[in-house]
């Protein structure tokens, strides 16, 4: 129970790791749960990998890190992440992930390592179940023959993915050697082909997600249809400017036309007879359409729907932004009144927004502070406060129950760029 406790302060596991043997074996699993290996060219494009990979090899730790992540930290042009980076020491410690269920990789060139693929990622295909690829690249079909590689494959993120290597001989014949049930999240960031949602629906014999996370992405309506009796949840940005679609009747010539684009208000959750929830970010809210979410609104038609998930991010909150740095709360600046006028006059607008939004659709009202681990009492402690104050002026009027206050604590500030590191997980979340 202590280390459950202590599972996101890495400081007193290294303590309770030094304490004896039963503590150590108790404190080890979640220290080095989440390696990740930052990657550089250096010297006249010598490429280095980190040397606490070696280390936590030579220790035999490698078997007990459940999360993978290559993240490259320097411009590599067009080289990518290729078989050209490993030699058979590296081979050896790659063998020794045999636990891995998240592996995230910045820009794989699926194509260089055709056709002896499994040679370097045989050891993740049967334990992994959440893949994130950032930048991948390779053709369509290479691309899903890597993620078909992974037969039990849940949570998928791809970002950043714009066009495709064209189609070398041979790749319609190459087919995924599994389905993956693909039943958790799909996150996709900056998605601009239509061609390769429809190539994914079609080889692995449809999509089966429960969670959505859109943003950027072409071909939201194909998604949200052959998810139509699955999806539970569906996180939308109204800011995204960029949220394009294309009628399927053209999409053989407009493929990956990233020109052709519709009105997210346009949206029909009509279809999707398993939604619960719909998840929207704080400041997205009130910069984006105001009439947006109403109208999304008011095409669910699922007798599940119960629930609008509000994200609150580090940077919403005054004294938050420039303190991760920092090890303890030291650094938080208190809330001048000024600050405090302001953050009630943005929650108001927010209440104004979901009274208006309850008249459509009745719902239950959620806040949730997606934050660093340390500094959540200070950030739960503001979305309460904004509660209270509209409670006591009344603003609720019974138009639904008073709104719900939950955290879900980062293990690490994002967008802190560091040096290698086992005891922190950047998350690789939508800009």
């Amino acid at each position: 129970m202590i280390i459950t406790h202590l599972s996101y302060d890495i400081r007193s596991l290294r303590a309770c790791s030094l304490t004896c043997y039963s503590w150590y074996i108790a404190a080890v699993h979640p220290l080095y749960y989440t390696l990740i290996t930052p990657t550089y060219y250096w010297c006249r494009n010598k490429f280095l990998w980190p040397e606490p990979l070696r280390y936590m090899h030579k220790l035999g730790l490698l078997p007990l890190v459940k999360e993978f992540q290559v993240q490259i930290r320097s411009p590599i042009g067009t080289d990518g992440f290729s078989p050209e980076l490993f030699n058979c020491r590296i081979l050896r410690q790659f063998s020794a992930l045999t636990n891995v269920q998240g592996l995230g990789i910045d820009c794989l060139d699926v194509h260089k390592f055709m056709p002896r693929i499994r040679r370097y990622f045989g050891q993740f295909l049967p334990t992994v179940r959440s893949l994130t690829l950032r930048e991948p690249r390779g053709s369509r079909r290479q691309i899903l023959y890597f993620i078909g590689l992974f037969q039990h494959l849940d949570d998928l993120k791809l970002y950043s993915v714009h066009s495709f290597q064209e189609r070398p001989t041979g790749d319609l014949t190459l087919i995924p050697p599994f389905t993956p049930p693909l039943r958790g999240r799909l996150t996709m960031t900056r998605f601009g082909s239509m061609g390769f949602l429809k190539d994914m629906i079609d080889l692995f014999g449809g999509i089966r997600f429960r969670c959505m996370d859109l943003f950027e992405v072409d071909g939201m309506r194909l998604l949200l249809g052959a998810c139509a009796e699955t999806l539970e949840v569906l996180r939308l940005y109204p800011t995204d400017r960029r949220g394009k679609e294309i009628s399927l009747d053209g999409m053989q010539v407009l493929a990956d036309n990233s020109s052709a684009s519709f009105s997210l208000g346009d949206i029909d959750l009509s279809q999707n007879r398993s939604l619960r929830a719909l998840e929207v970010t704080a400041s997205s809210v009130i910069g984006g359409e105001p009439e947006f979410l109403t109208r999304v609104l008011s095409t669910i038609t699922s007798p599940a729907f119960s629930e609008v998930v509000v994200f609150y991010r580090d940077y919403t909150f005054p004294g938050v932004r420039g303190s991760p740095l920092f090890l303890d709360l030291s650094a938080f600046r208190m809330m001048s009144d000024a600050d405090i006028v302001e953050q009630a006059s943005k929650h108001h607008r927010r209440f104004e927004l979901f009274r208006e939004m309850h008249k459509v659709r009745g719902f239950q009202l959620v806040l949730c502070a997606d934050v660093w681990d340390r500094v959540v009492e200070y950030t739960v402690q503001v979305l309460k406060q904004a509660v209270a104050v509209e409670k006591a002026n009344g603003g609720f009027g019974g138009l639904f129950s008073e709104p719900l206050v939950v955290s879900t604590p980062r293990r690490s500030p994002p967008g802190i760029t560091t040096t290698w590191s086992v005891d922190s997980c950047i998350p690789w979340t939508p800009l």
